[in-house]
């Protein structure tokens, strides 16, 4: 899995390319609450994942939760 950050004058970005499984989720865990941290607008870009499993809909869950927590925006496309 990969993925990459960008901005908008409105939202950052989370382009992900791959697989989001029990391997990868702790990084795309790590890049989504970091830049929860710094951003108002994330938005999360799947769509070039072409496979999800429980693990990776828990982290996109946890994310949910701490954008919620932060008063902060969260967005999944494609």
């Amino acid at each position: 899995m990969e993925i990459s950050v960008r901005q908008t004058e409105k939202a950052t970005i989370l382009d992900v390319e791959g697989n989001i499984d029990l391997q990868s989720s702790p990084d795309m865990r790590k890049a989504l609450l970091d830049q929860l941290k710094v951003a108002a607008f994330v938005i999360v870009n799947l769509k070039q994942v072409p496979y999800i499993d429980s693990s990776g809909i828990a982290t996109l869950v946890e994310g949910l939760k701490a954008s919620q927590d932060k008063k902060k925006r969260l967005a999944l496309i494609g």
